[in-house]
């Protein structure tokens, strides 16, 4: 019953708090030797009822408490913007949410006493004068305390009563509680490394603000280990006291599922490297395989578990595949369809390995010769400048960018960043120059390191600069070409993040709207009706339009930049506009009339998306967006979906070899399909020659028959006719008639 804002925000919050409180009440009830099927659901259903309305309870006193830290921070609050009124409403709406199930469900001391608990954490963390929240260690326990062990314990309870039979043991209780505390402490502190900006802003003192980033990380790093022990354990303990001896069972055949998922079937496999790390075992084991059990596959199991034995419940296992992310759903919407090609993987393994070292041992020689030769002009002119600031994950790719890049350049790198912002300061190793700005503190950091990188111009001295992304990253010498291809003001590459893309492509990402960017609704016009509206510019829905991760610019940019500036920082108010600085630089391109002004090369940003279902690498073709290519020997790469924040990342393993496993597949999936569009194309020529053969044909016999019918028609007029002809005055007539000729002649 954890008040996350950003879960809420977000709508994840479903997912993520209401799916544990289903499995412990389903498992809590299994026991029960004949359960009321009726009485079960309804029972369930209110105690869904009442642990939303008092999750909001929590929510709305937080906001409440923290509308001037949030309004100092720059966070958005749900509450800030409403009456007095209209806020003791939507408070007296949660808290009664909250509390009238209870007139149905069980109401023994133990439940009543831990809803109290309950509403009591979420009361004295965010209000003064205890305010738990601002207490660092103590914030943490209350705020794991009430997100899981609170509501997990009040579940076991309610539904133990509901099942009439007696509460849970001890070692039920220490077990399942642990790991319940485990999970919560993991889930607040990994929010607020994540947070810690914010919170040093606006002055909060969190445990991650006092302990530092690195120290929580490798408190986090060991917790989840005990974590996942004590998952284990308390399947085991569960299993014995409930006599349900498949949970163990289950716990196993689900680790080995999530690793067969990891290593074949996703398109970035996980590799057991990255678990020796911090980082790299927080997210594993700790969001991918813990929440991922007990957020969709525990709960579904139990539930299916229990219709096994109540008829009834497959109405609440159908209730909960349609309301919640899930297991189920999930392998057949993605899993299935992507094992025929984890297949095909499989066995072109063999030839995969071959081109995977072929592409790595070239791209490692022409590193290894170091950057390439330029003109005194480019070394004493033309640098390279980054934008970052914020939080952590931003600090550790800039690390990653920089450390490609250096080796294969000999310009220098620049970084312009607000340094108050950062988590973590930025490792001076290969950087020439950091440029310190103050950016205004209403921003959030995403809108600052746009208010920097659209005006990065007034904070450079003049000369040629080209602007990098933190996830684009240099893969072969000879980068500094890029600097040739300004024709005019500024310069950007296509944004190809497909092989087709365009405005009204985009536009789903661009724009709050209903559509989703997939299937029937991957495309459509509200950007261009935006920027119609707010700049009165017209853009067709099918322009090409330009990739803000590189470009070019120079002393005659300024007003360009200027323009694009200005207008991605009106775009943060307007609630249509998501927080993104293409919709902008479309409509400035087309304001300014440089929508034809000549793009960067694609090898100078090429778009390597993983989750792009058609990317392919060659070893002797190089990278293409789609089979069919084209094909570019690609020098910056643009990798926004890889995990460069990641120590162990690696450019051959990590992006390069799955590549190269789909490439195959892709490459002989694409052929099929020419083959199959061939032969149909060649069916439907013959159907079509077949028809005109048969047009032709029909339009030959209809000639003969009108042809044989007009014939027959005048020998029958000539049959009917000759009677006439020999009749004796005729034949007189016509004898005189001929010796007349004959005569006159004569």
């Amino acid at each position: 019953m954890r008040n996350d804002r950003s879960l809420v925000r977000s709508g994840q919050w479903w997912d993520h708090k209401i799916p544990p409180l289903i499995a412990a009440a389903v498992l809590a009830v299994l026991p029960a030797s004949d359960p009321n099927g009726l009485q079960l659901f309804v029972d369930l259903i209110l105690f869904l009822i009442t642990a939303v309305g008092v999750a909001a309870f929590g929510h709305v006193v937080n906001d409440l408490a923290d509308i001037k830290t949030d309004a100092v921070a720059g966070a958005p609050n749900q509450m800030a913007a409403l009456s007095t009124q209209t806020r003791a409403v939507v408070l007296s709406g949660t808290v009664a949410c909250g509390l009238l199930p209870w007139i149905w469900l069980p109401r023994t001391t133990a439940a009543l006493s831990l809803l109290g608990i309950e509403v009591l954490l979420l009361i004295v963390y965010s209000l003064k004068p205890i305010r738990l929240k601002d207490r660092a260690a103590a914030g943490v326990l209350a705020d794991a305390l009430y997100a899981y062990v609170v509501p997990v314990l009040l579940s076991i309870e309610v539904f133990t009563q509901v099942g009439g039979i007696s509460g849970p043991g001890w070692a039920i209780t220490l077990t399942v509680g642990f790991w319940a505390l485990l999970m919560g402490l993991r889930g607040i502190l990994w929010h607020q490394v994540g947070d810690i900006a914010h919170d040093q802003r606006a002055g909060l003192s969190t445990l991650a603000t006092r302990i530092g980033v690195t120290y929580a990380r490798r408190i986090l790093g060991v917790m989840v280990i005990v974590e996942f022990a004590a998952a284990a354990l308390a399947l085991i303990v569960v299993s014995r006291g409930t006599g349900e001896t498949w949970l163990p069972l289950f716990g196993l055949a689900y680790v080995l599922y999530r690793m067969f998922q990891m290593s074949v079937l996703w398109s970035e496999p996980v590799h057991l490297r990255s678990l020796r790390h911090s980082g790299g075992r927080i997210r594993f084991l700790g969001f991918v395989l813990l929440n991922e059990f007990v957020e969709k596959w525990l709960p579904l199991a139990a539930l299916i578990a229990l219709a096994l034995r109540l008829p009834l419940m497959w109405f609440a296992v159908l209730l909960y595949v349609v309301l919640f992310e899930n297991a189920a759903v999930e392998f057949l919407r993605r899993d299935l369809a992507a094992l025929p090609d984890a297949m095909n993987r499989i066995a072109h393994e063999r030839k995969s390995r071959a081109n995977i070292r072929r592409v790595a041992s070239a791209r490692k020689a022409l590193v290894a010769k170091g950057p390439a030769l330029v003109t005194a002009e480019i070394q004493n002119r033309c640098r390279w400048v980054f934008v970052v600031c914020g939080p952590e994950m931003h600090t550790e790719t800039l690390r990653t960018a920089v450390r490609h890049l250096a080796p294969l350049t000999s310009l220098e790198i620049w970084v312009v960043t607000d340094s108050t912002r950062n988590v973590r300061p930025i490792d001076p190793e290969g950087i020439h120059q950091v440029v310190d700005v103050a950016t205004p503190e209403h921003f959030d950091d995403h809108q600052a390191s746009i208010w920097l990188k659209t005006g990065i111009h007034r904070h450079l001295p003049v000369g040629e600069w080209c602007y990098l992304d933190t996830d684009i990253i240099a893969v072969r010498p000879g980068v500094e070409e890029i600097f040739e291809h300004r024709h005019g003001p500024v310069a950007f590459a296509s944004d190809l993040t497909i092989s087709v893309n365009q405005v009204d492509r985009f536009s789903p990402w661009a724009m709050n709207c209903e559509c989703t960017g997939h299937g029937d609704t991957h495309s459509c016009s509200h950007l261009r009706e935006q920027i119609s509206e707010r700049f009165g510019v017209e853009v067709p829905g099918d322009w090409v339009h330009w990739n803000g991760g590189v470009f070019l610019f120079g002393p005659d940019s300024a007003e360009f930049l200027d323009m694009w500036n200005a207008r991605a920082i009106a775009s943060f108010e307007w609630p249509e506009w998501r927080t993104r600085d293409q919709g902008a630089l479309i409509a400035t391109a087309w304001t300014q009339s440089q929508q034809d002004c000549p793009r960067l090369p694609a090898e100078f940003n090429f778009i390597a998306d993983l989750g792009n279902g058609d990317l392919c690498l060659d070893p002797q073709l190089g990278w293409a967006l789609h089979p069919a290519g084209p094909w570019h020997q690609a020098r910056l790469m643009h990798l926004y979906t890889s995990r460069l924040e990641d120590p162990e990342w690696e450019l051959g393993r990590d992006v390069e070899a799955p590549v190269i496993r789909q490439t195959l597949v892709r490459a002989n999936r694409w052929r099929r399909f020419e083959l199959r569009q061939k032969a149909k194309s060649e069916y439907e020529d013959a159907l079509q020659g077949a028809a005109q053969g048969r047009q032709r044909f029909g339009l030959e016999l209809r000639n003969a028959y009108w042809s044989i019918e007009g014939n027959l028609g005048l020998l029958w007029l000539r049959i009917r006719r000759q009677p006439n002809r020999l009749r004796i005055s005729r034949l007189k007539a016509g004898l005189g008639r001929r010796i007349g000729a004959k005569g006159r002649s004569a």
